[in-house]
């Protein structure tokens, strides 16, 4: 378990006014916490690993979607050039400090590198697109680009940027603070959860987490046999879904807890009548609105069983989508749980690869691109480039098993 502390909490003094740009900065604030959190307890290798791909793969998309935002009013100004020279100049900083990380005082190097990226997001966001901010809705107001940006500069000037060196120097002061405060309090944490597991152990949990995953299985069983046009998807999703959880460093019960929700996270197609679940050609509204059903009905059996794992929430959120057009609740990004990133992966998979009697398969190569196109805004940057690795440089294949 990690510490739930945040170096760098966000506030309305964030805020540019444009609801994807602040959307998107609170996600890559969400990271630089979440990787605080992981350094703090002196993660391994593979967990930061798997955090700073996350932080990279989100900052090129955030980088990406932010510069679509200022193109069409800044066309081609010094301004736009010199934001994304500004841009630019991230991954390249936080990579050079996490390779100085080996071999160096460790707090020393969790502080620089913390230090950084907090300085760099808030200057990033209180300052410079702030600025750029005011001059779209200058823009906007009827004003030509010159005299845009002469109010932006005007009303970021005295105040505003006194302002700016106050915040960040106090988050800077805060970060350092909060390292040791995250650290004793992981350590209590660690302490307590060991205690509570040689509890568990000498009550008999193993017995307990073999009959669930019995009961789990049983499931899986049941699924396969009403709906034999689909025999073994679930098994192979499961298989997909435990590699990409494995290869992204996530702690074996997580991993296990994966495998174990992949394994059933149609259940609650069984409600629905077999000849819509099979049915060639485009289904109708109503007909596809109870398909849609199928994840919000398998929660509710699994709801009320008291799983070690979060079996019942992984399954219900497996069709929400990052940018928040999936379903059934439409969540956004890091209110969707990883489990849930990396099963979605995995189903699209196997599903798009596996022949339907509606549709022919596609190759794996070609499910691969489909994922590929959609990283970043419907399915999660290093779930997509987890499972794309496991393909095509470590040679996973689906057992026929």
């Amino acid at each position: 378990m990690t510490a739930n502390f945040e170096v760098f909490p966000w506030n309305e003094n964030f805020e540019t006014g444009i609801a994807e740009i602040d959307d998107q900065h609170r996600q890559l604030v969400h990271l630089v916490n979440e990787l605080a959190s992981h350094l703090s307890q002196g993660a391994d290798e593979v967990s930061l690993e798997r955090v700073f791909g996350e932080l990279a793969a989100y900052a090129d998309y955030h980088f990406r979607a932010e510069e679509r935002i200022w193109e069409p009013g800044f066309r081609q100004d010094a301004w736009l050039d010199e934001h994304r020279r500004f841009h630019d100049s991230f991954m390249p900083k936080v990579l050079e400090l996490k390779s100085e990380r080996t071999g160096r005082e460790y707090e020393k190097a969790v502080e620089e590198i913390l230090k950084f990226l907090v300085g760099w997001l808030v200057h990033h966001i209180l300052d410079s697109d702030r600025r750029m901010a005011k001059v779209i809705r200058a823009l906007g107001e009827g004003l030509s680009l010159e005299a845009a940006k002469a109010r932006a500069n005007q009303e970021m000037s005295g105040l505003m940027n006194t302002f700016v060196s106050t915040i960040l120097f106090m988050y800077q002061t805060l970060t350092s603070r909060s390292i040791e405060l995250i650290k004793a309090t992981n350590e209590r944490i660690r302490a307590q959860e060991a205690l509570l597991t040689r509890e568990l152990e000498t009550k008999g949990l193993r017995k307990l987490l073999q009959s669930m995953e019995s009961t789990i299985e049983a499931m899986a069983a049941t699924i396969e046999v009403r709906s034999p046009f689909t025999a073994g998807h679930h098994r192979r999703v499961a298989q997909l879904a435990q590699a990409i959880a494995r290869d992204m460093g996530l702690s074996e019960g997580e991993v296990r807890g994966c495998f174990l929700a992949a394994s059933i996270h149609d259940l609650g197609e069984m409600q629905i009548p077999s000849e819509i679940l099979v049915k060639p050609g485009r289904l109708k509204p109503t007909e596809y609105k109870m398909v849609q059903q199928h994840s919000r009905a398998g929660y509710d059996i699994l709801k009320e069983i008291d799983f070690p794992w979060p079996i019942a929430q992984i399954i219900y959120q497996h069709h929400e989508r990052l940018d928040g057009s999936g379903y059934p609740e439409g969540l956004k990004g890091d209110r969707i749980l990883l489990e849930a990133k990396i099963l979605a992966v995995a189903d699209v998979i196997e599903a798009m690869s596996s022949h339907r009697p509606y549709r022919s398969a596609l190759s794996i190569d070609e499910a691969l691109g489909e994922i590929e196109r959609g990283k970043g805004v419907w399915f999660d940057p290093v779930a997509v480039d987890t499972c794309i690795r496991l393909f095509r440089e470590k040679s996973f294949a689906f057992s026929a098993d």
